[in-house]
This record gives structure tokens, sequence and C-alpha cells, in this order.
């Protein structure tokens, strides 16, 4: 853990014009978070960063240490908060605490340590769409448009407090996961340095979530990309683009190797009506891919990955026969 001397509390304490705050969260919307903030000069007084789980393959914790490192800015790494934490923030007494990209339950009786509560953003319009991974499941589920809400942790259930703001984009055919997350990051980044630059917080505005159109999602693992192809092209197309880089990825396998496909689209014959399937089998090979028949409809994949390889070809290279399956 990093802190600012005495005499730097001090000087910042009286010549911000800024709510004080503390932040709680990572990855990509953390590093981005505090970017903005350094660049704004209105770094938080205090920050918890999320550490990745094994199989990430960015490492923004150690990028986000750098930027509040550079600013000598209090902080630590952790997977969940410690008793160590709640020290700090009952001895700093906060305006509010921020959690962005943070993965573990908090503790709304922190509440009573700020002077507006705790506020978290999460990927969805809420009520829908609680809980893990809110905007890969509204990609898997063919959603047209989803947001960020802005909602105060309180008791009663996970991400159902009431509502400060809610701010909603639209989500395109074409869209992968990091189209969505980059519209996604920096509207709630921008939403949340306009929003610490005010003196105060209306908390009055606060909207009670309707309990009657709440939905939930479950955690996701990386084993849960495997692609059955039983299922139509367009539910497998939405599932291609919602594990899309920088996530694990949906994935096949081919002669006993696996391949994450990163890029796909719809194929020539997906309009033809197939009375003869066997779900996978390779129906057309050019030079830009491999259209694969699918329960319903059928596919074109361009790009995939040799899993764990960190190559990346044209499948086409490889699958040479209409009589090739992908299981």
């Amino acid at each position: 853990m990093i802190r600012r001397n005495q005499d730097q509390q001090k000087s910042k304490q009286l010549t911000t014009k800024t709510l004080k705050y503390i932040f709680i969260g990572g990855g990509r919307g953390g590093f981005e978070l505090i970017s903005s903030a350094t660049a704004n000069k209105v770094l938080p007084e205090y920050s918890v960063i999320c550490k990745e789980d094994d199989h990430e393959h960015i490492n923004y914790s150690e990028k986000i240490k750098e930027l509040l490192e550079k600013n000598d800015a209090a902080y630590s790494v952790r997977k969940k908060l410690t008793e160590t934490d709640h020290e700090i923030i009952r001895k700093i007494r906060p305006d509010l605490i921020f959690v962005f990209g943070w993965r573990t339950m908090i503790d709304p009786k922190l509440n009573s340590n700020c002077r507006y509560g705790i506020f978290a953003a999460h990927y969805s319009l809420l009520p829908k769409y609680r809980g893990f991974a809110p905007m890969q499941w509204a990609i898997i589920n063919g959603e047209k448009s989803t947001g960020v809400s802005i909602f105060r942790i309180e008791e009663g259930g996970v991400d159902s407090g009431k509502i400060l703001i809610r701010k909603k984009i639209l989500i395109n055919e074409n869209d992968y996961a990091s189209d969505i997350e980059k519209k996604l990051t920096g509207l709630t980044v921008d939403t949340f340095i306009s929003l610490i630059k005010k003196k105060t917080l209306n908390i009055r505005s606060l909207i009670k979530q309707d309990e009657s159109k709440a939905t939930y999602t479950c955690k996701r693992t990386p084993e849960d990309g495997r692609i059955n192809w039983n299922k139509s092209s367009s539910e497998i197309f939405n599932m291609i683009r919602a594990l899309s880089y920088p996530y694990t990825g949906a994935f096949c396998f081919y002669e006993n190797e696996k391949f994450v496909i990163r890029k796909a689209e719809s194929g020539k014959k997906n309009k033809f009506i197939f009375k003869g399937i066997i779900a996978g089998r390779v129906i057309h090979i050019d030079e830009t891919g491999i259209e694969v028949l699918c329960g319903t409809g059928t596919l074109k994949i361009t790009e995939w990955d040799i899993a764990n390889s960190g190559k990346t070809e044209i499948p086409s290279v490889r699958v040479r026969s209409y009589s090739d399956t992908l299981l």
C-alpha cells in the first residue's frame, strides 16, 4: 500500500472543489476511470484495485497501480475488501465510494461511513440483468440495447439498490464485445467525472427499482464458451460476438484441436432451407473462411485462434474438405 504524506493530503483538501471519494474496482473500466481522474485532477483519496483472475489476458491492475504511484495516491490490490480497507474508509469518511469493475460483495453497512453512500456502476439497464457478465449476456440474448446504471449499494440483494443515473446505448447487430464495452466504459467514466466535479449529490432523486421487472444472470466460466452447433446461426453468432477479445472466446474443436473463434458473419446460404443437417459440417470453403451448417442457418467463420498458441489464422488454411465437421 502507498500513502501520500499528510502535507499533500491537507493541500488537496484545501484546494479541491470536488466530491471526496474512494474508488473500488479495476479492469479496463477502472483503468479508464483512473486515467480520466488523473487528467481531470480528481484522484480518489484511496483505491482498492481488483486483482485479475489467472485466465485473464490483460493485467489492468498493474496499469492502474502505475498511474496511482505516479501521482503518489494511496491504494491496495486485492480480490476482496479487508478489515484494513474498512478502517481506512472509516478514517477518510468520504462523500462517496464508487465501485466500478469489482467482483465480490460489498457490505452496505459501509454507507454509514460516507456522506452519500456507496455507488456502483453496472453494465445494464437495471433492474434488468442483475448479476454477473450483464453485457455479455445481453449480447448473447440478442438484445438491441443495454446501458449503464449507477446505483447505491443497499440491503436487499445483488444490484437492487436505488438508481442515481441510468443511460442507454444501442447494440448494433455486428457489434462485438469490445465495441459495446468501449461505449459503456466511455459513458460510465464521463458520467462519473461529471458527477464527482459537483459539490453535492441530489440523493433525493434516487429511483427505487421495480422488483417486478428484475431479471438475473449467472456467472460465466471459460468452459461455457463451447459452441453447440445445433443452435441457430444467430444464437451462435451472438455468443461469438459476446465472448470475443478481450474475453476468453467462443470455441470449438477440429481434429482434436481447440480453436477460439474471433470473427464470423452470416453465411451466404443462411436463408437456405436444409432438410439434411449435420450440425457443424463445413459446406463451403474459400480464401476468406469456411461456412458451417448450424441447427438453423449457416455461419461463416473468417478468423480463429489456435488455443493457447497466440496464433490467429483464416480457418480455410487448414479446413479443406466438405466432409469436415467442427465439434
